[in-house]
């Protein structure tokens, strides 16, 4: 299984790190290369505004638990 990891540094709450959740339970993909595409996603839309004050950083990778 396969994850997405993000790296939020900035702002005003510094850096932190985190696997990436929804509704509080990790998202976990079956192959590298789907993670790979939501990560993309991802970064492709948290980063496009040229006005943010944080830089998103999303990379998959392989999740053990």
């Amino acid at each position: 299984m396969f994850g997405i990891w993000c790296r939020v540094s900035g702002g005003v709450t510094g850096t932190r790190e985190a696997w990436l959740k929804a509704d509080g339970k990790v998202q976990l993909f079956d192959t590298r290369e789907q993670a790979e595409e939501e990560a993309a996603r991802l970064n492709k839309l948290n980063n496009g505004n040229p006005y943010r004050t944080a830089d998103f950083r999303y990379t998959a990778q392989e999740y053990d638990a």
